[in-house]
């Protein structure tokens, strides 16, 4: 069931913001159709990719999304955005070109196969050199980390959500993390039967997802960028994926991460997208100084913040109840400090936009009066549907101890 529920939130979370880049575009946006075929490609190639076992074929998907995203990136027109579609295209096109290595060195170790998909591989690696296909699975795994946008290579999140308008952060945001993780769970699966010790590329890829979430909580603290913020909750999430992949969860949860994963980025950006306009401008300290802002811009972004990380029906924090229950259960107390820290991460954000709060309230700008009210509507569609979903992880997942 949750698998549907995951297909459901990515097509809704789609047309949403297909529908806002159409109808409510930001402001000075041209060849708005031009850029609307884009998004359809970029999200119907990922969307394929999520149905393929064929292993070449899912790459093959991935690395496309790579070209549309540099170029809607680039959609702006300026020559910042420019400089961050060609970090985004150079930095990706190198980790799944690692990714593809992997995959190569794993059909070389692999006895002939019938076809490309997954579980045919997996049989023909029986018997197979432990060394060959252990350095295949890594470097298919790291490669992969790199789209990801983990440590050591993430050097593209913070400069593509934060150049790109809104929609395409929120559409790059939203489908990059779950379509890679689907393709790495499979893998981390694989790895955990052939290789069990404690050096292997599962235990690598959730150490370096520990180093995105503490690089994300250090890099929040010095910014004042609220672009910036919005990149750094969606860096932090995606070193969350990393800890259940490692634990290697159950499908029902999996997918239920899968689907909090697209509506909550859809949320944090959309809202962003909205304070970004009302406000006019983007560091925190500079709407500070101004006399007013609209509240309403300001409540959906504090709204699409507490979604992210500690409202009781959202999502997120169903996960983190679900964290707590393995941990409790499999005496791996550790695990706490993973709701700590991001209730820590949440706190810090919220220590650098309340203070808005102080400005006098007014409505939404009149230039851009239509454009903002209708992205708000949406906001609170997007944020229904958001609680809806966690409330039914909560009854599906937690039923137990309700």
């Amino acid at each position: 069931m949750m698998t549907y529920v995951f297909y459901f939130s990515g097509i809704l979370t789609f047309v949403i913001i297909f529908l806002v880049s159409v109808l409510a575009p930001t402001k000075g946006q041209t060849r708005i159709w031009l850029w609307s075929l884009l998004k359809v490609c970029f999200f119907a190639v990922l969307f394929y990719s999520w149905f393929t076992e064929n292993i070449v074929l899912k790459w093959i998907l991935i690395e496309a999304s790579t070209l549309f995203g540099a170029l809607l990136i680039s959609s702006s027109g300026t020559e910042r955005s420019f400089h961050v579609g060609w970090k985004f295209l150079l930095i990706n096109s190198y980790a799944l070109g690692l990714a593809f290595l992997g995959i190569v060195i794993l059909l070389f170790a692999s006895t002939p196969l019938e076809n490309l998909d997954f579980n045919s591989l997996k049989q023909g690696l029986v018997g197979q050199s432990g060394l060959l296909v252990e350095t295949g699975i890594l470097l298919t795994i790291y490669g992969y980390s790199g789209k990801l946008g983990l440590v050591p290579n993430h050097f593209w999140v913070g400069d593509t959500y934060a150049e790109s308008p809104s929609q395409i952060s929120s559409l790059i945001a939203s489908f990059v993390p779950v379509s890679v993780v689907l393709a790495i769970r499979p893998l981390v699966k694989l790895e955990r039967e052939l290789n069990p010790h404690l050096i292997n590329a599962s235990n690598g890829l959730l150490f370096i997802g520990v180093l995105t979430i503490l690089y994300a909580i250090l890099m929040l603290v010095s910014r004042d960028d609220i672009r910036r913020i919005s990149a750094k909750v969606a860096l932090f999430h995606t070193g969350m994926l990393t800890l259940f992949l490692w634990l290697d969860v159950s499908d029902e949860v999996f997918y239920f991460l899968l689907s909090s994963t697209v509506l909550v980025k859809l949320l944090v950006f959309l809202s962003m997208g909205i304070l970004r306009m009302d406000a006019g401008k983007r560091n925190i300290s500079q709407i500070l100084s101004g006399p007013n802002l609209s509240h309403k811009a300001l409540y959906v972004y504090l709204m699409a913040l507490l979604i992210a990380f500690v409202f009781p029906l959202s999502p997120v924090f169903v996960l983190d109840l679900k964290i707590i229950e393995i941990s409790v259960l499999n005496r791996q107390f550790y695990l706490f400090i993973f709701p700590i820290l991001g209730s820590i991460f949440f706190f810090v954000a919220l220590n650098k936009v309340l203070p808005m709060v102080k400005l006098s309230n007014r409505n939404f700008e009149k230039d851009i009066y239509h454009i903002l009210q209708f992205r708000f509507y949406f906001f609170w569609f997007s944020l229904v549907s958001t609680i809806i979903v966690g409330s039914y992880g909560m009854y599906y997942l937690m039923a137990k101890y309700i």
